[in-house]
């Protein structure tokens, strides 16, 4: 809290007055990356003449830009804003704001199958849950890695593995 308040020249009661508590600057935080990813999806949704392949082929993509922009702040925070948005660690507008995005991701493939760009053989939650778990696992590894590689051709590689499928085509 006190590395808040000094770096937006606040005092630190400034600080608790806003926000109360540690777990609510990082419910904020996390409501903040939450809206913009919602924001992403909703665009997707809108998008009604791409297809879904294409769609989430540029959700991964302006999802690596923003990430990389910030990439100090959510190495110091991404484990926390999963368990946050997942509603482990007490109350807070994150949780609400994930279950939306979440929602508008398994519509996204609901849409793709009813199409026909996307298989039928999982359900729409089941892709969706593969989707934001693919998502969420390489941006962890990549936050943590001792390289600095690029996060946009690793989720780009990544989009591909899983509309294609790693399995060997015979």
């Amino acid at each position: 809290m006190l590395d808040i308040a000094e770096e937006a020249n606040v005092s630190r009661a400034t600080v608790f007055n806003q926000f109360g508590s540690k777990h609510l600057v990082l419910d904020a935080i996390t409501a903040l990356s939450l809206a913009a990813y919602r924001d992403l999806l909703a665009a997707a949704l809108a998008d009604e003449t791409n297809s879904t392949a294409d769609i989430l082929r540029r959700l991964f993509a302006a999802m690596s830009r923003g990430l990389e922009r910030n990439r100090a702040l959510y190495r110091e925070v991404f484990t926390e804003i999963r368990k946050v948005s997942m509603g482990l660690d007490g109350a807070g507008t994150s949780p609400g704001l994930r279950e939306q995005a979440f929602d508008m991701l398994v519509r996204i493939f609901a849409r793709g199958q009813k199409r026909g760009d996307i298989g039928r053989d999982q359900s729409a939650e089941v892709l969706a849950t593969a989707f934001d778990s693919l998502l969420s696992g390489a941006v962890t590894q990549w936050l943590h890695a001792p390289q600095k590689s690029a996060l946009g051709p690793l989720l780009a590689s990544l989009v591909e593995v899983f509309l294609n499928g790693a399995a060997a085509q015979s």
